[in-house]
């Protein structure tokens, strides 16, 4: 009896140190799936039934197996249908991205499209859990899973965490609360489960003494987890009695408790980094935004046109643009950018299709806007006729003009320019359609070497167009100029000018005076906000000052160590243009600082040439062999990096930033670190903002890119653009070498980011009025607007047509919430809010606009979405008249 009751308490121990391993795979044709490596799989199953898996599979991988090994692919559809569960999906994601470095309406699409593919070739296969191998999260996540109807999520990455991991608290299951407050159940990363080498933690091995850890801890049921790479030999990861394998599913619905508490995760419970300021990391960077910007604006612009002009929507060709951009934000183009050779390149590959993006983008949204002057370009009656104008000059006018399209959802006024012949006038005017002069300067592009006359040249004007919608400007070719081109050019207070004087220049707008040190490498040593009534800047720091830390030489360099040689390219009446020459160390610099009337943010774009290999950065080395295990690494301390260093006199200083549908308030005071176990995250998506409580000022950086930023208690905001140094494994040493190019805004302001509307600056920065020259200009109706929304800190996120029907995504990106009304300019069918899958929520409450059309009214949560879907929307000319 006593033997068998020792059994017994031996049987119990055992059973209490039970512990649960989700195995599977990861990767797709992208990555690595090489023929033959699912008969492994399969093969392995039918050997081992204990054995369970779960596929992250980039669901075009799918085709390529129906295609080429029919077999496996057919008894992988049999296990997904199996009832014993023993094979899950997960995630569905189209190009496993990192979320945290892409926009959060191509966060969406990754899943949206990914689960098309999916039910293409597994109808009524459920993809509910949104589990993945890398650290492919934001923080916004669980409002855009739970209204794609996933019903669990997993913030572990124990095998594969190169890039980062998400932070830990020890319990079983947690509700993972997103900005919004929307939440969904989550197994997290547990406190205790520690990091390993420099890629993995713990929970990849589940050893005794780690699960004996955790059930110390209160985690009764402890879960590790590893979804191998495709291609690698087929067989259960762990052995042994202490592991049971088990999908996620299983797990979370059948063996862990139902959590019990929340846990809020902000951005930087993302703790992940890239190594900023590689040179091949930085471009790649830059060109999938911009081909994401590009595939979104055409996407809009393609909606908005098959609404009003009965465009063809080009659905297969923006799709094919869509899934280019996806591909380019694969992780693995993030992570292994330099890997591999030639046309294999990851870095090579994800250019090729954002250029690809970019390419089919740029040609939808130039013949969407071409179908709205379609017809009076081919009547014949476009004559350009002429007469003596008003002061008895000579004037071209008639039926040419610049049209002036706005995507986004309320009314702006600012400048936009676009580049027109100049026919050999000395001016050119720009009227708006009742005749009134609109402010406009031109910069010549072309002049005649025969007799200096003016070719061509960029046109720039202060546009008006309303939200989701244009305005037209007619254009007055002036044999002899005036001074009447620009309104307002007799009062020095409207205009923007330059001066330059021996050892620095004045830039003179309604908003601010700048002084430009030209001695001190163009740094800014005076920045007067006329509107708060003081200077941001002073002369004893340098402020826009590029320094680092030069490895081959052994000392920190600044840009303020030599002169510039200055250059006015632009002066005024509305905008002025600086390039200034210099020198960082041994490489060139071309600056160019643009400074326009009415405009808050100063835009700067750098040009640094690196002749030869240079190393910027932290000096820290280490042997090839040490690469995978070695924590400290050069591109993690910031600090000795190539910056843009922006010093200002802040007292009690608080960092806020942007990420995919988030605004986070940071929580650190710095954003030093030196290894991959001490991460912290200090990743700018498109604006970081340093802001004083005490004094109620602030200033914001906008990027062009996803990169690194950097801030102590000792050390100013400062922009990484450049780095070159050992970088550890998947980088090895990585100097900067040839072209490194950079560009930024900055924007000083009173009040705290969301009244001083920063996010709404930094749509205007990124996403710019869109011009085109037009025909036929007195028969436009000078304006038309589709859509508008009344409150400005509703972003309109995307707009398409699906069918007779018109989506439109709306992010609430204020930090309270926001009641509000979207007037729509069109007939149509009932107005519904939708899942972003589609799925129908609520139907919107309706009234009349007097002048035809309707508003709806609805309210969002802070950093909340909403999908619209305006039925069977129609629209006709008698529209367009009345705007």
């Amino acid at each position: 009896m006593e033997r068998t009751n020792q059994a017994n308490q031996a049987n119990q121990a055992n059973h209490a140190k039970q512990a649960y391993f989700v195995d599977g795979y990861h990767g797709g044709i992208k990555g690595h799936m090489p023929l033959g490596s699912w008969a492994d799989v399969v093969r392995r199953l039918e050997l081992h039934p204990e054995w369970k898996l779960c596929l992250d599979i980039e669901p075009i991988s799918w085709e390529t197996l129906r295609r080429t090994d029919p077999r496996s692919y057919d008894a992988i559809k049999r296990h997904l249908n199996d009832p014993a569960g023993r094979v899950e999906i997960v995630a569905g994601s189209y190009a496993q991205p990192f979320g945290w470095v892409i926009g959060g309406e191509s966060n969406i699409r990754h899943l949206t499209r990914g689960m098309e593919i999916v039910r293409e070739h597994f109808p009524g296969v459920a993809v509910d859990t949104y589990a993945t191998q890398e650290p492919c999260w934001s923080s916004s996540f669980p409002q855009i899973l739970r209204s794609l109807g996933y019903k669990r999520a997993v913030l572990k990455n124990p095998g594969t965490a190169w890039a980062g991991y998400a932070s830990g608290t020890d319990r079983e299951t947690v509700l993972w609360v997103g900005p919004d407050g929307t939440s969904i159940p989550c197994v997290p990363r547990y406190a205790c489960e520690e990091l390993l080498n420099a890629w993995e933690t713990e929970a990849a091995y589940m050893k005794p003494d780690f699960i004996g850890k955790c059930i110390a801890r209160g985690i009764a049921h402890p879960v590790g987890s590893f979804l191998q790479d495709l291609g690698w030999p087929a067989y259960p990861r762990l052995d042994g009695d202490r592991i049971r394998y088990a999908t996620w599913r299983e797990y979370m619905e059948e063996i862990a408790a139902p959590p019990s508490e929340a846990w809020l995760i902000t951005q930087e419970d993302i703790r992940c980094t890239l190594p900023w300021g590689e040179g091949t990391l930085q471009r790649m960077s830059r060109e999938v935004r911009s081909a994401e910007q590009a595939v979104l604006a055409a996407e809009k612009m393609a909606s908005l046109a098959s609404v009003v002009t009965g465009f063809a929507y080009p659905e297969e060709k923006l799709r094919e643009a869509w899934d280019q951009l996806l591909l380019s934000q694969h992780h693995d183009a993030w992570i292994c950018a330099t890997t591999r050779d030639g046309r294999e390149k990851w870095a090579w590959q994800a250019g090729a299709q954002s250029w690809m993006a970019e390419l089919l983008s740029n040609d939808i949204r130039e013949r969407a806007m071409d179908s709205f002057s379609r017809g009076r370009d081919e009547d014949g009656a476009n004559a350009v006729n002429g007469e003596n104008g008003e002061n008895g000059e000579y004037v071209e006018y008639g039926e040419y003009g610049i049209r002036v399209f706005n995507l986004s959802g309320m009314a702006r006024k600012e400048l936009t320019e676009i580049e027109v012949p100049a026919m050999g006038a000395a001016a050119i005017r720009v009227r708006s359609s009742d005749g009134a002069l609109v402010p406009s300067q031109i910069a010549p592009t072309r002049i005649c070497r025969d007799d200096g006359s003016l070719q061509a040249c960029k046109l720039i004007f202060e546009a008006e167009p309303p939200a989701m919608g244009y305005r037209d400007y007619a254009i007055e070719y002036v044999a002899e100029a005036d001074g009447q081109t620009s309104a307002g050019r007799d009062d020095d207070r409207s205009i923007a000018f330059a001066t330059v004087f021996d050892d620095h220049a004045v830039i003179e707008t309604d908003i601010y005076r700048i002084r430009i040190d030209t001695v001190r490498g163009g740094t800014i040593t005076e920045w007067f906000d006329r509107s708060l009534n003081r200077s941001f800047v002073s002369a004893e720091r340098p402020f826009n000052e590029f320094a680092g830390y030069l490895i081959q030489e052994g000392r920190w360099a600044s840009s303020a160590e030599a002169p510039v040689e200055l250059t006015i390219r632009e002066n005024g009446p509305l905008r002025v243009v600086l390039e200034m020459k210099g020198k960082f160390g041994n490489a060139d610099f071309v600056s160019t600082l643009t400074v326009a009337r009415g405009r808050r943010a100063l835009d700067s774009q750098v040009r640094f040439r690196f002749d030869g290999d240079t190393w910027v950065g932290d000096p820290w080395e280490m042997a090839p062999v040490n690469r995978n295990t070695e924590r400290r690494r050069s591109p993690h301390n910031a600090r000795y990096k190539l910056r843009a260093r922006f010093p200002v006199a802040f007292v009690r200083r608080k960092v806020y930033k942007n990420s995919a549908f988030d605004v986070t308030e940071s929580r650190h005071a710095d954003t030093h670190f030196e290894r991959w176990d001490e991460i912290k995250h200090s990743v700018i998506l498109n604006w970081v903002d340093a802001y004083d409580e005490e004094l109620d000022l602030g200033l914001a950086i906008f990027s062009d890119r996803t990169t690194g930023y950097s801030h102590g208690e000792d050390e100013p905001l400062a922009l990484t653009l450049g780095w070159g140094g050992e970088g550890g494994f998947w980088w090895g040493k990585r100097p900067l070498a040839g072209v490194q190019e950079a560009r930024y805004a900055i924007v000083p302001h009173g009040e705290r980011w969301d009244r001083a509307g920063i996010a709404q600056e930094s749509i205007r920065w990124a996403e710019p009025l869109l011009p085109m020259t037009i025909r036929g200009f007195a028969g436009s109706p000078g304006s038309l607007s589709l859509m508008h929304v009344t409150d400005p800190s509703i972003e309109v996120s995307s707009v398409r047509r699906e069918g007779r029907d018109l989506l439109v995504r709306l992010y609430n990106s204020a930090p309270k919430e926001s009641s509000f009304s979207v007037a729509i300019r069109a007939e149509s069918g009932d107005v519904a809010e939708v899942e972003l899958d589609g799925k129908f929520k609520e139907r919107l409450r309706r009234s009349a606009l007097p002048d035809r059309g309707f508003e709806a009214s609805l309210s969002l949560r802070r950093h909340g979405l909403a999908t619209l879907r305006i039925c069977d929307i129609r629209y006709s000319q008698d529209d367009t008249n009345r705007m």
